[in-house]
């Protein structure tokens, strides 16, 4: 019967989206004749749209909306899923149908060579006003019909109907977490029936829920009381002895669920992947590939390609300065050095020569003037330093090689900067995080004071700007490295 509820409740979910998806083109349509073209954009929009010369997007927008939320998984069980991840679903799919309505628009467009000649002319002229307002429209009425729903649902199970029982096996804090876990949100829908003690410690009832029995009473127990899932968290027992209980469950056909907490993550977010067949979760403590960061990637190659040619100039500038005061005509030009990138594979770092030549050999002798905390070398009136040098670092020019290995890939634009194996090797476990994020020419600790702030503030700043990365991060940080450089601020 519950697997009859939710197949004809999915459907008819698809069923009121597909309506919905068609208001929503409709509603646009209105508005944009209605509200749009004569209130604020009457210049832009001087005629009237007609609902024939784009009624393809009735059929269209309606079969991708519902294609989309279908594929992000929105019409999977609705009990454990957030309003954030329906409102992320819900904007995705909006986006994509308006995307291929204004693509087919185009293709069926006369100037393209596809229209079709049928009574209203089948995209003889898709009106940009109803384009823009789709999405709008879309997500509005989607995340109002979402929010209904969730009311209902609610509204039910406050009378006593659509909800599951549960059984749970386990004991300890795990189990009470999860107990107020479900207790917290009761549009899950779950009602705990009894607890399963895989410790044999527990009292006669666990937060007002009475304890049924121990591990060898499981089995018995579904076989005389029926439940819809057994949920297990075990603390006293290992994987292996509940295997023989999660395979009966499996041949009674009763849903077992087995929480994926396997220890206190506090960064990591549990994946659940599969391996031709073969389940795996994965703790990722890192941002996972995502739109967004491709596009910083791509972006950050474009960018590095093109400033390249543009600061050409100065790069055939620099490369003199740093050759005609070298004390010798065979001095490099560049200077390379082993840096630590993704993950602490190392790298070859490009820069411009700003120190002598073997500047490294004598850097032993300068350790007692070290003026930075932890593993790292900085000293303001550093002696291997050049004239040349010392301006090159004043501007930050030194570092415009980089842009190199941006074009490679072995840096980004914005990122926590690349040690050296020497510092990684003295890092303290928690500080090794940063090395989970491609490094960067510029990151939060050159903008917000460089050499004159501490290296666990350092540090601190790496993980702050890898836990709260964001497209507009990176722009805010880009930003401000231009007035960092224009300023000197924090340099040595």
């Amino acid at each position: 019967m519950l697997k009859e509820h939710q197949y004809i409740f999915k459907r008819v979910n698809m069923a009121v989206d597909l309506g919905v998806a068609v208001l929503a083109v409709l509603v646009s349509h209105g508005l944009r004749n209605a509200v749009l073209a004569p209130y604020f954009l009457p210049d832009l929009l001087r005629h009237p749209a007609r609902l024939s010369d784009y009624a393809y997007l009735l059929v269209l927008v309606p079969l991708v909306v519902v294609a989309t939320l279908s594929y992000n998984g929105y019409y999977a069980s609705q009990r454990a899923r957030s309003m954030g991840d329906s409102l992320r679903a819900i904007v995705g799919a909006a986006l994509v149908a308006t995307l291929a309505g204004a693509l087919v628009g185009f293709l069926l467009s006369p100037s393209h060579g596809v229209a079709l000649s049928a009574a209203g002319s089948l995209g003889q002229r898709t009106s940009r006003g109803v384009i823009a307002l789709l999405p709008v429209v879309l997500v509005l009425l989607l995340w109002l019909k979402t929010w209904a729903v969730r009311r209902i649902l609610m509204w039910l199970r406050q009378r006593g109907r659509n909800w599951r029982s549960l059984l749970l096996v386990g004991s300890g804090e795990t189990l009470r977490h999860f107990v107020h876990l479900v207790r917290s949100h009761p549009f899950w829908g779950f009602r705990i029936e009894g607890i399963i003690d895989d410790s044999g410690r527990e009292a006669l009832q666990v937060m007002g829920i009475p304890v049924v029995g121990r591990l060898g009473d499981l089995i018995p127990r579904i076989e005389k009381q029926p439940v819809d899932e057994v949920v297990f968290v075990p603390s006293a027992v290992s994987l292996g002895d509940l295997t023989p209980l999660l395979e009966s469950c499996e041949e009674m056909g009763v849903r077992t669920r087995l929480p994926l907490n396997f220890f206190r993550h506090s960064i990591a977010r549990p994946i659940l992947e599969d391996f031709e067949g073969f389940p795996v979760v994965t703790y990722s403590p890192t941002r996972e590939m995502s739109l967004a960061l491709m596009f910083k990637y791509v972006f950050d190659r474009v960018a590095a390609a093109v400033a390249l040619v543009l600061l050409s100039p100065v790069f055939v500038l620099a490369a003199l300065a740093v050759k005609l005061t070298s004390q010798s005509w065979s001095d490099p030009i560049f200077y390379c050095q082993i840096r630590c990138g993704l993950n602490g594979r190392p790298f070859r770092l490009w820069k411009f020569r700003s120190m002598v030549v073997d500047a490294d050999k004598l850097l032993d002798k300068l350790r007692a003037h070290n003026e930075m905390q932890g593993p790292v070398f900085k000293m303001k009136s550093d002696p291997r330093i050049t004239p040349v040098g010392r301006f090159l670092r004043k501007t930050s020019i030194d570092e415009l090689p980089q842009l190199w290995n941006v074009l490679r890939g072995d840096m980004s634009l914005v990122g926590p900067r690349p040690p050296i194996p020497a510092e990684v090797e003295k890092y303290d476990r928690w500080q090794r995080r940063r090395l989970s994020m491609r490094p960067g020419i510029t990151c939060l600790w050159q903008v917000s004071g460089r050499n004159q702030i501490g290296f666990d503030e350092w540090m601190r700043l790496d993980l702050e700007y890898i836990d709260n990365w964001s497209l507009w991060l990176d722009f805010k940080i880009l930003l401000r490295t231009i007035y960092v450089v224009a300023t000197g601020y924090g340099a040595m």
